[in-house]
């Protein structure tokens, strides 16, 4: 049974839902005596008219103060379902000294519906009731309070108490039919539990306990037979409801259940149960965002629900708002601690936010509980993995193997536990054994492919992929993952046709059609891209997923971005209620370099949806382009509000505290995000910084040395320390700490910075030593050379600077960079070759702005002024705010005579630019036209 069914657990051990509604104020006011109200309540109630019941009451209430009316109130509302007010007449009456032995009976009915036992047993301990029916009645729900909390002998004692005062009391039997299960002795239940139905065939109590054991039994649909005939005696009893839609939903007949919500919301409108299956049916479907959005309703009714409790955080794992769904979950297990799916789910939470310590303490409650258990040693296996303990790893699902020897599942897993800790050809036996073990299911099936790929061995993971099509001939996930075997193998003629396949079976398949898009940019078609969404639109036009993926090849088909806006607009009022695509808004307009834009798209997000973690992340973001410093960390702080226990919100609000110039908020607010995750390398990385703005360079050193005991076979830690270091100016300190971290990891980045410290501390001759190693050792390091060229460059030796570029593109032939820097170098020493190198350069990357200057200026002072305009032109569109595409642009205007144009090009550089050689010669130039 799926894991969502553990939350359905059978009704007299789970709490029930609470429910909670609001009076209906009504206008007007029968002119009635209230005498005559009441006895007109009374009839009413007798044709089970509750409604008319209960504005008679209400009007009668308004003239005067009458504990009948309070009682008779108090019972329309519990047969309506309003439980919370019901419980609140109920008591008033009973302040109005209204018969005892009449409202006792009934307000001890309200508090077990409303799951209020601990409650129900301390209001009910003294309470003496003389007459014997009620008096039973009283005891036998007691008992069953008891029952529920687990107070065995409480329990029995209230149900032999029941029975004393009245031998019939049936949920009394009922109760002690319950016992009988708690013993094992189910046929002995059944039998009881038929006695009392042959005597009171539609008794409530009966049929719940009769409908649980059916289910125990296996026996499902005898048992919503019995459910269907529960709710036809109670209708307005929402508990048989809940039960028979959870029966339903756990049987995967999720139509019927839909069709039983329904007829729930219509007969108990304001049943907040309702919403928690609502939920639990949209997350079963699949529908997250919707399951969360129900089953928050339920939570903000009713905050401590253990159901809707694990189902948000279940919801909240699923979207990944890791921090939320542990809040929830550690509620759930201070509640119900030997709840194995909550315990499982909280474990899985804390390694999706690496913190395995956590998820080890939180799992040996568990293994304690239930070392035998498949779920719990699968939970066991990964916290293992995730604490690099390979082996135990392994020997944990092994284990749950030898429990569940046919589950494709686990085998899977060890599989791919195995194939990550290279037992290869354990691995690849294990993924075949798991894809013979189930007929339907298919993960074993596509890691095994993925595995037969990432080998080469296209012709494997093609007979694995004929295996997979017996099994799902009319999966689409079939036909595209053989696409990507073809994709891999380059033949993508045969991948089209199998990806035009998968779409065939369902047109709205968004895998094959995001693969078939891709395919069809790469062949420089983008209408044929962006086609293949709109199709897909034409009939889905809500399909979120189609068009946030019809803007993102809008964006790389370089769609014009009021297009791209209008997608991405299309697809929030589709769904507005969904916080991805107003995300993807405005971080398009971020890219865009259009932060007014951005931030009004975020205010709007945060207006949809004030409390989405992602969306006030994106808003603070949207606030820090725009300048708005004190907004961000405003948003900041109540992001870290909303997540206490996460250091990226702390580390957000650090950057915006650092921009705003604060100098102490910064670092405290990175330390607290230490506190939560203490090897957090980006926070500890941006804590150096902080301190080292504040000048608190020693606490910046303490820090690296920090990083290095955390990670002492990284050479990250001793990186960091030279940073520290050079920035004292401490430039023989610093080569050292980079030395230190070069021997534990080389790599080229931290030899240029130990070559740069080196020269700073005028060590030359130590610096070129470093040079001749490195280079020797790695011939084929390209790194180091364009350090060594640009800084040849900078020195103005263009013929050192040239050889180094070339052996550079000797070993990496289309790297921009070096093209357009060889360029640059050659025409400065007159080389007619530069041009050949700018224009290859282009035609890489024909739209970037350095390339367009570099090619635009050679090929004016060649003399082909037209051209040479037309591409600076393009430049300086691609780059507005840079000086030197502008300058070379008014030079080539006036080359071309064009003195007009290069006097607005040279005043625009000017207003811009404030000091610098660029500027200086504008301003000369200016003054010559």
């Amino acid at each position: 049974m799926n894991a969502m069914n553990n939350i359905l657990t059978p009704n007299w051990i789970r709490p029930l839902v609470l429910l909670v509604a609001v009076s209906i104020v009504l206008g007007g006011c029968d002119q009635k005596k209230p005498e005559a109200l009441i006895q007109s309540a009374r009839e009413y109630v007798l044709k089970k008219d509750y409604t008319a019941a209960s504005v008679q009451l209400k009007s009668a209430l308004q003239q005067q103060e009458s504990g009948e009316a309070r009682f008779l109130l108090g019972k329309t509302l519990i047969e309506t379902g309003d439980l919370p007010n019901a419980e609140i007449q109920l008591r008033r009456a009973l302040d109005d000294r209204y018969l005892p032995e009449l409202v006792y009976p009934q307000l001890a009915i309200v508090l077990a519906e409303l799951s209020e036992f601990r409650k129900l047993t301390f209001d009910f301990a003294k309470v003496n009731i003389a007459d014997p029916a009620a008096k039973a009645m009283v005891e036998a729900i007691k008992g069953e309070a008891y029952f529920a909390l687990s107070q065995m002998a409480d329990a029995r004692r209230a149900f032999t108490n029941s029975l004393a005062a009245n031998p019939a009391e049936p949920r009394a039997l009922v109760g002690e039919a319950r016992f009988r299960v708690a013993e094992g002795d189910s046929a002995g239940a059944m039998s009881k539990v038929e006695d009392v139905l042959a005597k009171s065939p539609e008794q409530p109590q009966a049929l719940s306990l009769k409908a649980d054991l059916l289910i125990a039994q296996g026996k499902h649909d005898e048992a919503a037979a019995v459910l269907a005939a529960l709710v036809r005696a109670t209708p307005f009893n929402g508990q048989p409801r809940f039960a028979l839609i959870s029966l339903l939903i756990s049987r995967n007949k999720f139509d019927q259940a839909a069709i039983e919500i329904a007829a729930m919301k219509k007969a108990l409108p304001r049943d907040v149960r309702r919403q928690y299956l609502e939920a639990v049916l949209a997350f079963r479907n699949g529908k997250t965002e919707q399951a969360r959005a129900a089953v928050t309703q339920v939570l903000n009714v009713i905050p401590d629900h253990g159901p809707s409790l694990l189902l948000a955080g279940a919801t909240e794992y699923q979207l990944g708002s890791l921090s939320t769904a542990e809040n929830y979950l550690r509620k759930v297990i201070v509640v119900y601690p030997n709840s194995l799916y909550a315990r499982n789910l909280l474990v899985a939470t804390y390694l999706r936010k690496g913190q395995p310590q956590k998820a080890e303490e939180t799992l040996a409650h568990a293994l304690k509980q239930a070392p035998k258990d498949p779920t719990v040693l699968r939970a066991a296996g990964e916290v293992a993995f995730a604490n690099n303990q390979f082996s135990a790893a392994a020997q944990y699902y092994e284990q749950a193997l030898a429990i569940e020897k046919d589950s494709a599942g686990l085998r899977t897993r060890l599989a791919q536990i195995r194939m990550a800790t290279g037992e290869t050809a354990r691995a690849l036996d294990d993924f075949e054994s798991a894809s013979s073990m189930d007929k339907y299911a298919y993960q074993a099936d596509l890691s095994l492919i993925s595995a037969y790929i990432s080998q080469k061995a296209y012709d494997k993971a093609l007979a694995s992929v004929a295996a997979l099509e017996k099994k799902q001939p009319d999966n689409p996930l079939t036909f595209t993952t053989k696409a990507t075997v073809y994709i891999a193998k380059q033949d993508i003629k045969t991948a089209r046709a199998n990806l035009e396949k998968a779409l065939a079976i369902q047109f709205n398949y968004l895998p094959a059609a995001r693969i078939l898009a891709q395919l069809d940019l790469a062949d420089k078609n983008p209408s044929a891209a962006t086609a293949r969404f709109e199709t897909i639109l034409a009939r889905d036009a809500g399909n979120d997923g189609a068009l946030l993926a019809l803007a993102e090849i809008q964006i790389a088909a370089k769609a014009l971005p009021r297009d791209v806006v209008a997608t991405l607009d299309r697809a929030i009022k589709a769904n507005p209620g969904l916080p991805s695509a107003r995300i993807a808004l405005i971080k398009f307009h971020m890219q865009h370099k259009d932060p007014q834009a951005a931030l009004a798209a975020a205010v709007a997000a945060n207006a949809a949806m004030p409390k989405d973690p992602a969306v006030l992340d994106t808003l603070g973001l949207a606030q820090l382009a725009a300048g708005d410093t004190n907004q961000a960390i405003e948003t900041f702080n109540r992001l870290a509000a909303l997540l206490p226990d996460s250091p990226l919100p702390l580390m957000r609000l650090a950057a915006a505290q650092y921009s705003a110039k604060q100098v102490d908020a910064p670092i405290q607010a990175l330390q607290k995000a230490l506190v939560m995750k203490p090897d957090f390398l980006e926070a500890q990385r941006q804590l150096i910084v902080a301190q080292l703005a504040a000048g608190r360079a020693e606490d910046a050193l303490k820090e690296t040395r920090s990083v290095q005991k955390s990670r002492p076979r990284e050479a990250v830690g001793f990186a960091l320390e030279g940073d520290v270091l050079a920035n004292q100016k401490k430039h023989t300190e610093a080569a050292a700490a980079y030395a230190e971290g070069i021997k534990r990891q080389p790599q080229p980045e931290l030899v240029t910075r130990q070559i740069e410290v080196l020269k700073l501390a005028g060590k030359s001759a130590e610096a070129n030593a470093v040079v001749t190693k490195w280079l020797q050792g790695n011939p084929k390091d390209a790194v180091v050379r364009f350090y060594l060229a640009n800084t040849a460059v900078r020195d103005n030796d263009y013929k050192t600077a040239a050889a180094m570029y070339r052996e550079i593109n000797g070993l990496q032939p289309d790297n921009l960079a070096v093209l357009n820097n060889l360029a640059f170098v050659l025409a400065e020493m007159q080389d007619p070759a530069a041009l050949g190198y700018a224009e290859k350069a282009f035609a890489i990357a024909p739209d970037n702005a350095d390339v367009l200057d570099t090619l635009g200026w050679l090929l004016t002072m060649k003399g082909d002024t037209r051209r040479g305009v037309e591409l600076l032109g393009k430049a300086v569109a691609g780059a507005p705010n840079a000086a030197d595409p502008r300058l070379h642009l008014a030079k080539a205007l006036i080359k071309s005579g064009d003195k007009n144009g290069a006097r607005r090009e040279l005043q625009t550089l000017i207003g811009q630019t404030r000091s610098g050689p660029a500027r200086a010669e504008a301003e000369k130039l200016l003054q010559t036209l």
